[in-house]
């Protein structure tokens, strides 16, 4: 009996509530890379989703099968690498992905930026009237920006819709809606007041637009230090909880005596807001605070030694750990090594290192431990990018503090300027 309520309930549900699939095959110049589709499902907190992986072959070919129930931002990630695309329900994209050979002067986080081409896409032309939207309106932007945001010349403003309704058909509410807030963040620069008008425009009894890119964006722009009133947040419920939400989101990062406030009122909305996107959204603000909070698990791995031996951050477990993340050298790095080495000497076995290298410069940092009798492991990322990702390596050198039981101490720790060894003995007193 339960099963047939259940089925005839699904008949009824809205199609926009049921998954649909979304497959992606291409080429990439990246064989044998891990290949990802990532699709943004709350863009307040830029929260992914890994939709569907796989990996390159021997020539760079892949294919990508997942499940989305509406139109998403998303992108396709090879390794670290990322091109963005909208993935649409029930549709099939075929794509050719070209990732630029590293310079190897330049760090890993300063690469230039890979290009997607959409050879094929059955997505009612989703992806490329947002294309040509974008090229649109950013020409008018460029040409004409002392009239637009100097001189205030609403005419212009007039011209990018006029622009935009002679170069394109569009019929498609996602496209329509994506060039409708592109177009209201001009016009907030052009009618400079703040964003009063584009608010009573575009967001004052409109609908919340939880999955529109240009919505939100414009979105963050406007209600950053918006005060709310009674009167607006009657009309307004859904909105007014976003805005609560992102406001405290800045509370949060921005002063850390608030923070247990913060966390108080954003597990009331999870529990107690009638919308269930407010609930999914402060739900994920929550786990992004704690992901990193002291007393997290940290992420474990696998990596091999510079003798092939495999070692896991858990084999350390019982220790607290310094863990560094490296790529090349440098005046700054030989200086930082040297600082580290003289902490080692200090600390002895009461604290743990261990540095991570990129697998190409592994040699020059083997090197390094040889000829300066470094005594701590040396592992090799290889081909295990993600690990950055999961620890949310920005650049090199990084280093975290992980307490003993692999609980995240510091993540990220400060630099060897002083401030790492104080935070190493205030945590673990030595």
């Amino acid at each position: 009996m339960r099963l047939l309520r259940l089925l005839f309930l699904l008949c009824f549900l809205p199609l926009s509530l049921l998954a649909q699939n979304v497959t992606i095959t291409g080429r990439v110049n990246r064989p044998g890379a891990p290949v990802r589709l990532l699709v943004c499902d709350d863009l307040l907190n830029m929260h992914e989703t890994v939709a569907a992986e796989g990996t390159s072959d021997d020539k760079g070919f892949f294919m990508l099968e997942g499940e989305v129930s509406e139109p998403l931002s998303a992108c396709i990630a090879v390794g670290l690498e990322r091109v963005e695309l909208i993935a649409c329900p029930d549709a099939s994209y075929e794509v050719n992905i070209v990732i630029p050979e590293k310079d190897r002067e330049r760090s890993y986080f300063e690469r230039e930026t890979p290009t997607l081409r959409i050879k094929m896409a059955s997505d009612k032309g989703v992806n490329r009237q947002i294309i040509t939207s974008d090229q649109i309106i950013n020409y008018y932007v460029l040409t004409y920006v002392d009239e637009l945001f100097r001189r205030h010349q609403y005419r212009y403003l007039d011209s990018i819709k006029n622009a935009l309704a002679q170069e394109m058909d569009v019929e498609n509410a996602v496209v329509e809606r994506y060039n409708t807030y592109k177009v209201a963040s001009v016009q907030m620069a052009v009618n400079a007041d703040g964003g009063k008008k584009v608010i009573e425009d575009y967001y004052d009894g409109k609908p919340v637009y939880y999955t529109c890119m240009s919505y939100m964006d414009l979105f963050k722009d406007l209600f950053r230090n918006y005060s709310i009133t009674d009167e607006f947040r009657e009309r307004n419920p859904q909105l007014s909880e976003m805005i609560t939400m992102f406001q405290l989101k800045d509370l949060y990062y921005g002063d850390v005596k608030s923070r247990k406030k913060v966390k108080y009122e954003l597990q009331t909305l999870k529990e107690r807001s009638k919308f269930s996107e407010t609930r999914k959204i402060a739900a994920n603000m929550l786990a992004e605070f704690d992901r990193f909070a002291m007393g997290a698990t940290a992420p474990d791995f696998e990596l091999a030694d510079v003798n092939g031996e495999m070692k896991k951050l858990s084999d350390f477990k019982d220790k607290l750990i310094l863990l560094q993340f490296v790529e090349g050298g440098s005046a700054l790095v030989n200086h930082q090594f040297e600082t580290l080495s003289n902490l080692h000497r200090q600390w002895q076995d009461s604290v743990q290192l261990i540095t991570v290298s990129t697998k190409d410069q592994l040699a020059n940092h083997r090197k390094r431990f040889e000829e300066h009798h470094y005594d701590w492991p040396l592992l090799n990322l290889g081909n295990e990018l993600l690990l950055l990702e999961r620890y949310e390596v920005r650049t090199f050198p990084e280093y975290f503090i992980i307490l003993p039981g692999t609980r995240i101490g510091m993540a990220p720790a400060p630099s060897l300027d002083g401030a790492l060894e104080k935070a190493v003995r205030k945590l673990y007193g030595k």
